[in-house]
């Protein structure tokens, strides 16, 4: 005791050190704190930037493709109206409306010709009378002049179907979109007046213009963007097809996208109402290319202002907090590692690990002068203790020696040396009669019978005395205390322990339980233990067993004892047990049982002296006792683990 005040502390202080340093690592806490925190910004950048910024410039995109598209439709559109000029000059002509009449053949071959056809820069010219009959017509390529034959005019008369059929009568300008064997053919049609504006009409003029790539490429130059024809829908009056993926606008406009243009479909419509063609925009995605650039840079710019402001914070935390916390940890490590408790952090800052390092040299202070007062009086308070122990164990030896010096001294005192002597005064007279000497004589045969028995029941107790009186003489002078006092370690055998501990047990406590001893106690031994701490333990085991035995209101109960060993770090270890039938240990008393001062027993001189005192020897012997019970009324079970290893191994493993 005198020598475990100062590891204590030491433990202590290390203890706490250690976790302090493994727990509060400021310096990796404050790089993972920034680190998330810049990680949570990124990512709320990031997502601003996909699911705010890029969608709303996708959009932008898109309008733009779809503003195309319209600008393409409204150029078709246009084309349409400069047919439908020309259709209705032609139609709103005199010469023309005497043409219809005469069929003058000259008119024909000199306004009805390749030449004026070119310069119209149209592809078909038909003139129909108001039965629906081709007066005349003529279909050319409109770059090579060359004949083109159109099945439209293969005939001699419209089709019955035809949807401007109406128009021969009702006299109203059209245009629309016609499907031919060359080609979607952009068509007008305007009636035949006098050149007034006048009635009645005589039939209709058809102008028409075929939809070539080149007239496709001069509508996109016009509209400013790229068109294609992607699909013709003449053949079965087909419907249109779009790319898979694609977006519908409406019912004629779809829309999708490639990794580097948006492209928009438009459906265009022929003169029956039915799908004709499809032409596609491809808009260059330059404004999603620059809005990713923009959302790239604001990542980068932000990787590097972080990259910078977590240098700089490194920088001023470590001068101003990780170093002085770094010196005050090995300050602390270095205190809780050794003994010596005279340095001083003398830490000079007027912030909080100033003052964390002030007090830590003022705690170190006053527990260099607690572990001062403790070495003092450590050694006194050690030696009460160790003397009440002994005094307990002395009076639980003392115990069965005085009731068997009573016990001696009451047969003593009953045996009949009077009579005795009265009846060999007696006999040494002369004048005793015969009959009389008789009877003394057998009288004092059968008193010097009794006296024999006394005298050997006598022998027989006091030789128990004696090894009693012995037991105590050596745990006197085993717990004699000197400063080069140390417990012995022999070779014991575990039944005889059990045997010598349960003699210097009170007759009360021994008549109370019946003892089993398992045959494990036999297979472990002889063992290397301290013969009369592990002696004076058991005893106190016994009469504690006894003593719950007799609180059940038992007649008698049991006591059992095993062992077996185990072993720790490359030391073998007995493992005691030593289980009673008695009334049991409550929960909350497992630990307490083994304070100083605390007993669960009724009644005078329960001191709660002795199981302290065997965990006291126990933990001296390094080894440790503890409890176990499942509650009241089903007994408790005593555990004691101390170690066993021969003196001679035990030094040879210190030296090596």
């Amino acid at each position: 005791m005198h020598h475990s005040a100062p590891g204590g502390y030491a433990s202590y202080f290390g203890a706490a050190v250690h976790n302090w340093e493994w727990t509060l690592n400021i310096r990796t806490k404050v790089i993972v704190l920034l680190t998330g925190v810049f990680l949570v910004f990124a990512l709320i950048e990031w997502g601003v930037g996909e699911m705010l910024l890029l969608p709303r410039f996708e959009q932008i995109e898109n309008d733009n493709a779809l503003t195309a598209m319209k600008r393409i439709d409204a150029g078709v559109s246009q084309a349409l109206d400069g047919l439908q000029v020309s259709a209705n000059d032609w139609g709103n002509w005199a010469d023309t409306y005497r043409f219809m009449q005469d069929h003058n053949k000259a008119f024909a071959q000199e306004n009805l010709n390749p030449i004026a056809m070119k310069q119209l820069h149209i592809s078909a010219l038909a003139f129909i009378d108001l039965n629906g009959k081709i007066i005349w017509s003529l279909s050319q390529d409109p770059v090579a002049a060359t004949p083109l034959p159109l099945n439209l005019f293969s005939v001699d008369s419209l089709p019955a179907d035809f949807p401007w059929a109406e128009n021969l009568r009702d006299a109203t300008p059209r245009h629309s979109l016609i499907a031919t064997n060359h080609g979607v053919l952009l068509a007008a049609v305007a009636p035949i007046l006098d050149g007034y504006g006048h009635g009645p009409s005589r039939g209709l003029v058809v102008m028409g213009r075929l939809l070539t790539p080149a007239e496709i490429r001069i509508i996109g130059a016009k509209a400013q963007t790229s068109v294609t024809l992607t699909a013709m829908h003449v053949i079965g009056r087909r419907q249109p097809e779009f790319l898979p993926g694609a977006t519908a606008d409406n019912q004629t406009t779809q829309m999708a996208a490639t990794a580097d243009t948006t492209q928009v479909y438009r459906v265009f419509k022929d003169i029956f109402d039915q799908p004709i063609m499809t032409l596609r925009v491809d808009e260059p995605r330059t404004v999603m290319a620059h809005a990713r650039a923009t959302v790239t840079s604001a990542m980068g710019f932000t990787i590097g202002a972080f990259v910078v402001v977590l240098i700089f914070l490194l920088l001023v935390l470590n001068r101003t907090v990780f170093a002085p916390l770094a010196k005050v940890t090995r300050h602390a490590i270095a205190i809780g590692a050794g003994d010596d408790l005279t340095t001083r952090l003398n830490l000079e800052r007027s912030d909080e690990i100033g003052m964390l390092a002030s007090e830590f040299d003022r705690m170190v202070a006053q527990v260099a002068q607690s572990r001062r007062q403790l070495i003092d009086n450590s050694f006194q308070a050690g030696m009460a203790e160790f003397s009440r122990g002994v005094l307990h164990n002395i009076g639980n030896a003392m115990t069965p020696l005085s009731v068997r010096v009573a016990k001696l001294h009451q047969q003593l005192r009953g045996a009949p040396i009077e009579d005795i002597e009265r009846a060999l005064a007696e006999c040494a007279q002369a004048n005793t009669a015969p009959n009389r000497q008789a009877d003394l004589e057998e009288f004092l045969r059968l008193a010097t019978g009794e006296l024999a028995g006394l005298v050997k029941t006598a022998e027989a107790d006091v030789g128990m005395m004696m090894r009693q009186a012995t037991m105590v003489q050596n745990a006197l002078s085993e717990r004699l205390p000197s400063p080069t006092a140390r417990t012995v370690i022999e070779s014991v055998e575990l039944p005889a322990i059990i045997h010598q501990s349960l003699e210097i047990v009170p007759d009360s406590c021994r008549d109370q339980v019946d003892i089993e001893i398992d045959r494990s106690l036999q297979l472990v031994s002889p063992v290397w233990a301290a013969r009369t701490v592990l002696r004076l333990v058991i005893q106190n085991l016994i009469i504690n067993a006894a003593e719950a035995v007799r609180a059940t209101g038992k007649s008698r109960g049991v006591v059992r004892f095993t062992a077996a060993i185990q072993s720790e770090g490359g030391e073998d270890r007995l493992l005691l047990e030593c289980q009673d039938s008695g009334t049991g240990i409550e929960p909350q008393n497992l630990q307490r049982i083994f304070e100083r001062g605390f007993s669960t027993k009724l009644g005078k001189g329960n001191s709660g002296i002795g199981l302290h005192w065997c965990a006291t020897a126990i933990n001296a012997l390094g080894g440790r006792i503890w409890a176990s019970s499942e509650g009241p009324g089903h007994g408790a079970k005593f555990h004691i683990i101390v170690p066993v290893t021969p003196p001679a191994e035990s030094a040879g493993s210190k030296a090596a």
